[in-house]
């Protein structure tokens, strides 16, 4: 119903949970939508004019609008949803977290300990989302062009600069959003990649 809207940022409030509050002006109109700290942070500031791209929830009596800063993460979460027992709150938690790119990556190599590290999702639901998903995730790959055939082996030095900062209290969504920054360069030393992680995370507060 509803595939994006274009207007000015009016508000954006960190709830401290899974899930953050933006608000957009639209031809006089503010609405009120749901989006990941992800999508928070890098969506623009008050006063800018931007385009989210938008996924409508109806539960009942509780409408809901999802907003997303780029058109592969309504993608990725329209299709999560697809898994069983999966609703449109977790579906943004897991996308919040990695990033549809990085997930499509964590399913295709059956990386279920790094799934796991999204709110709410334990062992046995990340299983399930590799199991339901990696036939799925391998075709929208293979529409945007990526290669498919395998997800490729997560660096043992990532794993231990997102340790560090996890002990260090920054959630998954900022680890993961500073790891990828951190790694643009091809650099896999730790302490290099826990210095830039650390500047980005100080820049994104």
């Amino acid at each position: 119903m509803l595939s994006y809207l274009k207007g000015t940022v009016v508000g954006k409030e960190s709830t401290g949970g899974p899930h953050d509050r933006l608000v957009l002006e639209v031809g006089g109109i503010g609405f009120d939508l749901v989006v990941s700290r992800r999508t928070l942070l890098t969506v623009g500031q008050p006063g800018d004019e931007v385009m989210v791209h938008t996924a409508l929830s109806i539960r009942e009596n509780d409408w809901t609008i999802f907003g997303f800063a780029h058109s592969d993460e309504r993608q990725m979460f329209n299709l999560i949803q697809t898994v069983t027992g999966v609703g449109p709150k977790l579906a943004l938690a897991l996308i919040g977290t990695f990033g549809p790119q990085e997930l499509a990556e964590a399913i295709m190599a059956s990386d279920h300990k790094l799934i796991s590290q999204a709110p709410g999702v334990g062992a046995k639901l990340a299983q399930r989302l590799i199991l339901e998903l990696k036939s799925k995730v391998e075709n929208w790959q293979e529409q945007r062009g990526m290669n498919s055939t395998e997800g490729p082996a997560r660096s043992s030095s990532h794993d231990e600069v997102r340790e560090i900062l996890n002990g260090l209290g920054y959630t998954p969504t900022e680890v993961s959003m500073a790891i990828k920054s951190a790694t643009e360069g091809g650099n896999e030393d730790v302490e290099s990649l826990v210095r830039v992680s650390l500047k980005f995370l100080g820049a994104a507060r």
